[in-house]
């Protein structure tokens, strides 16, 4: 090979190699940047999903806590409620291990705490159609804390959601952090 050959080669290896080089990280770091966003993207459906289920049971534990609504029907939004939940949790867990602003707990907590509450309304009801008319009082109080409890989980929800939202959007991919 004659040096002007070598010369053209090395000249388009030093032209083509930092365009590859950057070609690369425009792909690579583009896609950890979208897949971020999905992620936030995906909270903030979760938080929606879940907020919808706890706005209904919200309605339903009103007219229980109220004595309007009957104990029985309520059973079945109940436990459409929990079966919705435990699905959502298992999506948030998702969006929780693969996000880094979820340290100290994540979407998946929040979740948790509204089936938690779930729980008590449920308690609730049971003590409502085991004990008839007399000696509500305890199962009044656990609907009452049980509704309390909703509401301010699907606020905490949300704002779980929307923090994992802007922490994604604020963040560069991994590759750039290093």
């Amino acid at each position: 090979m004659s040096a002007e050959v070598l010369l053209r080669i090395a000249i388009a290896v030093g032209i083509g190699l930092p365009i590859l080089i950057v070609l690369w990280r425009v792909f690579v770091m583009g896609g950890e940047l979208r897949r971020d966003e999905r992620y936030g993207r995906t909270a903030i459906d979760i938080a929606r999903r879940a907020g919808l289920s706890l706005d209904e049971l919200a309605v339903a534990a009103d007219e229980l806590r109220r004595g309007k609504g009957d104990p029985k029907a309520a059973g079945a939004t109940i436990g459409a409620c929990v079966e919705a939940l435990r699905r959502y949790s298992q999506e948030a867990a998702i969006v929780d291990k693969e996000v880094a602003g979820a340290s100290g707990g994540g979407l998946q907590v929040e979740i948790d705490r509204a089936q938690r509450a779930v729980e008590l309304i449920e308690h609730g009801r049971q003590l409502m159609l085991e004990q008839g008319s007399d000696g509500t009082a305890e199962a009044e109080t656990s609907i009452k804390r049980g509704y309390l409890n909703v509401l301010h989980a699907r606020d905490a929800i949300r704002e779980r959601a929307e923090a994992i939202a802007a922490a994604t959007a604020a963040q560069p991919g991994p590759s750039a952090r290093t």
